[in-house]
């Protein structure tokens, strides 16, 4: 995952990333983290490996709540990958890219790729 080291997180304290409440000073200090993704070049790409993944923490400007929410949406069950694409490009306005390359447009359901 050569696109983490372009992350603008790189250049916080990664404890900022992983809130231990959701509520009170933890709902500020995610907040914060969610502010460093919001222009990170490599966002898309986060949040793809961590709607596949889920680990816990700020990954994509998302919380692992939100990225649970966004995988339970109806609309969003369709391949695991494209499904992947289309919640990310959903919540950040972009497309993932893997190994340099964007990522095509999304596949009605029933098409092939």
């Amino acid at each position: 995952m050569s696109w983490m080291s372009r992350g603008a997180c790189r250049q916080a304290d990664p404890e900022l990333f992983f809130p231990i409440a959701v509520t009170g000073p933890a709902a500020r200090q995610a907040e914060a983290a969610k502010a460093v993704c919001g222009p990170c070049a490599v966002r898309a790409n986060c949040l793809s490996n961590a709607l596949e993944a889920m680990p816990e923490g700020i990954w994509g400007g998302t919380t692992l709540e939100e990225r649970r929410a966004a995988r339970r949406r109806p609309s969003r069950r369709r391949a695991s990958a494209q499904s992947r694409q289309t919640v990310s490009r959903a919540m950040t306005g972009e497309n993932a890219t893997c190994a340099g390359h964007t990522a095509g447009p999304p596949v009605p359901p029933g098409e092939a790729a």
